[in-house]
């Protein structure tokens, strides 16, 4: 399952994008959010690649390369 970190007020917290909910902890440092999703991913045999404020699964297709057919 992918995430974004959200900043919201003085506190982190990380955004499920396929639940489309917020996680109910809160964290105080970006690293911390960041890493406790990693572990998450990890924990559900998914691959996770840091994009901005974005954790990703390797497979998922916002990670693909962009495929340009020439003709």
């Amino acid at each position: 399952m992918p995430y974004r970190v959200d900043k919201k007020d003085n506190v982190y917290k990380l955004f499920n994008l396929t639940k489309k909910e917020y996680v109910k902890k809160n964290f105080k440092t970006k690293e911390t959010a960041i890493s406790t999703g990693k572990n998450y991913m990890r924990y559900k045999k998914e691959e996770p690649i840091i994009k901005g404020n974005r954790i990703l699964n390797k497979t998922s297709k916002a990670v693909s390369s962009k495929r340009t057919k020439k003709m």
